[in-house]
């Protein structure tokens, strides 16, 4: 039996009242002062029952010194998945959103800054921190490539993958090589390689440069050189970045000045904020075998990771013409406004699709969202 089918009406009403209440306030929940703030139409009395009842199934916990109850983690698992109802998103909430489909605030081209800046906006509309898992560039498709002289012996190499993404590196040549010659190289290599990904471009690479033919010549030879310099090592490591870190401080679950420091630490070194989207892809391919969406919830007091427990993640993929690209989203105290976060987070994973999927039609608005 799922954990809601243990409960009655009343039960899931009283519950999702003391969970939105506990949201709101950060403070545990009286039964006298659940029926007046929420106009619950029973008495202080009966609500009292109901919460012992919800106590012992294991949704309510009372915290030392304190009459009140506040959500367990089973609580919240429920309200996400069974009670909330979705938040309205603003007109103007909406438009910051939408207006990252159209590169606001970003250089054509520069993914990266894309990406950053959904990530700013997302923080500024939830007052949330939020993360962003950058594509995996070696999944990324090359569509062409150029080469400019800028020194003797320097060249500046700019990628063109087919989902929009550049990349400039300036790289030493063995050679001395005119323009003439670096774009018949570059299209020498765009020829070779278009299509495939960085994976495929690196391998493709390698096996041109044990050919006789290649080795016998420069031009072609010098190309690859150039392509394997451009390219560098494979990535070793998932990339994320987080914004808006200073909205933990709002929050007083993060008062405690060391646990802040070691959270903080903990995000720069990258291993927590992986760790959590680790979680949500899981929970993702899960929700997708049950033919539910790609937006995860992640609870951290339900890993078995101790710097998780007092956090709670949101997270939907996004992609781009080459498929899936990454996830979005917010990360922040498990007492979160999930019923506002979740459709703030859906609508900007949709907006970095569209900008990485050109012709990909914009979401209409829902009849949740307000004018």
């Amino acid at each position: 039996m799922e954990p809601h089918e243990l409960l009655s009406e009343r039960q899931r009403e009283i519950l999702t009242a003391i969970i939105e209440d506990f949201i709101k306030n950060a403070e545990p929940v009286g039964s006298r002062s659940l029926t007046r703030r929420k106009n619950i139409d029973l008495s202080p009395a009966t609500v009292r029952n109901a919460m012992a009842d919800l106590e012992e199934l294991g949704f309510l916990s009372a915290p030392h010194a304190s009459a009140g109850r506040i959500p367990t983690p089973r609580a919240f698992r429920i309200y996400v998945e069974r009670l909330a109802q979705r938040g309205r998103i603003t007109g103007r909430e909406r438009e910051l959103i939408q207006a990252i489909a159209g590169g606001a605030g970003t250089e054509p081209g520069d993914i990266t800054g894309l990406l950053r800046e959904a990530g700013r906006v997302l923080s500024t509309v939830s007052k949330h921190a939020a993360l962003v898992l950058m594509p995996a560039l070696e999944e990324v498709r090359f569509a062409h490539i150029e080469f400019m002289p800028i020194r003797e012996r320097a060249v500046l190499t700019v990628f063109v993958a087919k989902s929009g993404f550049i990349q400039h590196r300036v790289v030493e040549t063995d050679l001395v090589v005119d323009r003439d010659e670096l774009q018949r190289m570059s299209n020498y290599l765009s020829t070779l390689l278009t299509g495939k990904t960085l994976a495929e471009v690196r391998a493709e690479i390698v096996r041109a440069m044990a050919d006789e033919r290649v080795q016998a010549d420069r031009m072609m030879r010098q190309a690859l050189i150039i392509g394997e310099r451009m390219l560098g090592p494979p990535a070793a490591e998932k990339s994320v970045v987080l914004e808006g870190e200073r909205a933990f401080l709002e929050h007083p679950e993060f008062a405690d000045i060391e646990k802040m420091r070691r959270l903080l630490r903990a995000f720069e070194e990258k291993t927590l904020l992986l760790r959590l989207l680790d979680l949500a892809v899981h929970q993702s391919i899960d929700a997708q075998a049950a033919a539910s969406s790609e937006t995860a919830v992640v609870l951290g007091s339900e890993s078995s990771v101790k710097d998780l427990k007092d956090l709670a993640a949101v997270t939907a993929a996004y992609s781009s013409e080459e498929g899936p690209a990454g996830r979005v989203g917010v990360v922040g105290p498990t007492r979160m406004d999930y019923a506002r976060v979740i459709p703030l987070v859906e609508l900007t994973a949709d907006a970095l699709s569209q900008s990485l999927s050109p012709g990909r039609p914009t979401p209409p608005p829902t009849e949740d969202d307000s004018a």
